[in-house]
């Protein structure tokens, strides 16, 4: 357990130096006096968004764990299967679950959400093979709903990256290619006999063989949660989810005194879109430092703020998009540790971690 702990902590040192930096950037005499003239009223509709997004973006974690088999129930209690019954997880602790969630995603390449899964397992017996995928549907909807976002977006706002530090052609290449990449390992995917194949290959492999049990439970959790029928409807969800922050930031931008237009809309829609593509790309803890570049880098060559307001609404998104996650999910961790690490779960991740070893 140590290990995610140092994992997190380790996120969030790092995400607090890029606030810091964020802050010196700016000058803090200068964030202070633009924050000073922010209307607080503004602050409400961002964060109420803000609640919208985690509504829509738990759905996503609901609906695909009732694709592997997990079914969720406002009263019967958290348990595995038993006499034909699949196995349960009340409501509340799921969505306590997916609430710690929130502070785990900032840990160097997201590791220590694997904590999710294990949990999972520890608390309904589904074998983390199993449950491990829906934590890559989450990423996977979320990523193709902000390229699908961010590619409307920069139709509408192409005009105005014009002589900025990021060009059309440059943004076009990055959104075409991050989609084939994950539209690629989709269909990959969907490719049953090859995979099968490769798999059952493997097991003769040495060291690999040991674990072909569990990769192809993997294999196949993962094939069925990528099938069309259940990541169409997802993707849309996440699409709605991402609208939301990307409304926020909006708001924050009219907080700052920039005049509204749908022009300014779509920048912003575009702008928070790319931003969360480079951030997700950087493979930084909780993408700060590319997300944090991206966004003040645009916002002063495409939108046309100064320094000050730049580096005010970087430090105002930031806060929104990932410190009132992480602090949450801090808040959900330490009133429910009992329920979601009991001295129990340690046997789960020793054993999960002695499986990691060659």
């Amino acid at each position: 357990m140590h290990v995610y702990r140092r994992q997190v902590a380790a996120g969030i040192l790092f995400l607090s130096l890029v606030l810091i930096a964020v802050v010196i950037a700016t000058g803090a005499e200068s964030l202070l006096d633009t924050l000073d003239r922010f209307p607080p009223a503004y602050f409400i509709p961002v964060f109420a968004l803000k609640l919208v997004n985690w509504a829509l973006r738990y759905i996503e974690w609901r609906y695909f764990l009732g694709v592997i088999g997990v079914r969720t129930s406002w009263h019967a209690p958290t348990s595995p299967a038993q006499d034909g019954a699949p196995p349960t997880i009340r409501e509340r602790d799921s969505v306590i679950l997916w609430l710690a969630g929130l502070s785990l995603t900032v840990s160097p390449g997201k590791l220590a959400e694997v904590l999710k899964a294990l949990v999972l397992k520890h608390l309904t017996g589904v074998e983390f093979s199993r449950s491990a995928p829906v934590i890559f549907m989450e990423r996977l909807v979320d990523g193709l709903a902000v390229i699908a976002l961010a590619a409307v977006a920069l139709s509408l706002a192409a005009g105005s990256l014009v002589g900025g530090d990021v060009s059309t052609g440059y943004a076009v290449a990055v959104l075409i290619g991050t989609a084939a990449a994950l539209g690629g390992g989709i269909a990959l995917v969907q490719v049953r006999p090859l995979a099968l194949a490769v798999i059952d290959r493997s097991a003769r492999w040495p060291l690999i063989g040991r674990f072909h049990g569990a990769v192809r439970t993997l294999y196949e959790s993962s094939y069925e949660l990528l099938k069309l029928r259940h990541l169409a409807p997802m993707t849309l969800v996440g699409i709605a989810a991402y609208f939301c922050d990307a409304t926020g930031f909006y708001i924050l931008l009219r907080g700052l005194g920039v005049a509204g237009s749908s022009t300014l809309f779509a920048q912003a829609v575009f702008i928070l879109g790319f931003s969360v593509i480079v951030a997700a790309l950087s493979a930084m803890p909780g993408g700060a430092g590319g997300r944090e570049l991206t966004i003040g880098a645009l916002l002063t060559g495409v939108v046309g703020l100064s320094r000050a307001d730049a580096g005010t609404a970087t430090f105002l998104i930031s806060l929104f998009q990932v410190w009132v996650g992480v602090l949450v999910g801090l808040a959900i961790i330490a009133i429910f540790r009992r329920t979601l690490f009991p001295p129990a779960l340690d046997d789960e991740i020793v054993a999960y971690q002695a499986a990691r070893q060659p």
